[in-house]
């Protein structure tokens, strides 16, 4: 898999490379405004804030109670590994070790990053379905019947999701006693969650809301982008392409979207007549973006007082510590 996404972003940006005029990428970068970029880099800092917040409601009902400045540590370290690790979700995997922490309930954590995810992605369909249903400019057909299509699979298998988290199975052990499976556990992890949204309006209500302020940042950072560099492009229009976009770098193997980001603005933004330098300038700015403020987050994994990830030999996690099922919180704030 790994060669795979290796080959795919390296084919794409290659291809990119070979028809891009270049000219129009010098013009673009030379007329950047900074103080445009600079803006974009507050909304996706907002965005992330509005995910911490997101994060830390959708653990509590899994019995996860640290502070919001916890959450934010730890969230701030997993945009960082996302930046460094040949995957979009390898940032995910880490948010979830640290929330564990050695407490012993790894697939909990898990699912509440999983959750968190899956409740922007739906909010970002919604988001892209609502443009084009209102857009005030004529679309091309295949775009429309791509977020339709999209949306319609991603609700379906929602649905499957929801409807099948039945109560757990349990597993017998060695000495007769019965235990939960590690498939028991998830199932019963995502029923409780799923319990939790479903007798408390309020959290699913708060956490749609944080949800829908994460995805209007995205696609304002990306137009603050296009403002910068003076693109051509309908600011009703990034409510569609934004969100595809984002979509792709999701479910095509990539490294970090790099290849998918660049390759889908330019395929989006050409039915609006934007050149394809400019396209391939804004992806650039968009994921220089993204880099500065996951960086960022290497400062707080670097010098945070926050536990280091320790690997047996059997690749399990370590840990020193039982807590007896209640997370280590770290003695700074991040």
């Amino acid at each position: 898999m790994k060669r795979l996404k290796i080959l795919v972003s390296v084919g794409l940006l290659g291809v990119l490379a070979w028809r891009t005029d270049w000219t129009q990428v010098a013009h673009a970068f030379a007329h950047l405004r900074l103080e445009l970029w600079a803006a974009a880099v507050g909304a996706y800092l907002a965005a992330q804030l509005c995910s911490v917040v997101r994060w830390q409601q959708l653990s509590r009902p899994l019995g996860f109670h640290q502070p919001l400045r916890v959450f934010l540590g730890y969230y701030c370290i997993g945009m960082f590994f996302n930046l460094l690790l040949p995957t979009s979700v390898g940032g995910d995997v880490v948010r979830a070790w640290y929330l564990d922490d050695g407490s012993g309930r790894r697939l909990p954590a898990f699912v509440s990053v999983f959750v968190e995810r899956c409740s922007g992605l739906l909010v970002l369909l919604l988001l892209a379905c609502a443009a084009v249903l209102f857009s005030p400019q004529s679309l091309p057909a295949w775009v429309a019947w791509s977020v339709w299509t999209t949306a319609g699979l991603l609700l379906l298998g929602g649905l499957v999701v929801w409807f099948r988290c039945g109560a757990p199975d349990s597993v017998e052990a060695e000495d007769g006693t019965s235990s939960p499976g590690k498939l028991a556990v998830l199932r019963s992890a995502i029923s409780t969650l799923r319990t939790a949204l479903v007798e408390q309006p309020g959290l699913l209500v708060t956490t749609t809301l944080l949800s829908v302020g994460v995805q209007a940042a995205n696609v304002v950072l990306v137009w603050l982008v296009g403002l910068a560099i003076g693109a051509p492009v309908p600011a009703s229009y990034y409510w569609v392409a934004v969100p595809m976009v984002s979509l792709l770098m999701v479910v095509l193997p990539s490294l970090n979207g790099h290849g998918v980001r660049e390759g889908g603005l330019v395929l989006f933004l050409a039915e609006v007549g934007v050149p394809a330098g400019t396209a391939l300038t804004l992806a650039f700015l968009w994921f220089s973006v993204m880099a500065a403020v996951s960086l960022a987050g290497g400062l707080v994994y670097l010098f945070g007082r926050f536990p280091r990830p320790e690997v047996r030999a059997d690749h399990e996690s370590l840990s020193h510590h039982s807590y007896q099922g209640r997370a280590r919180q770290p003695a700074t704030a991040a």
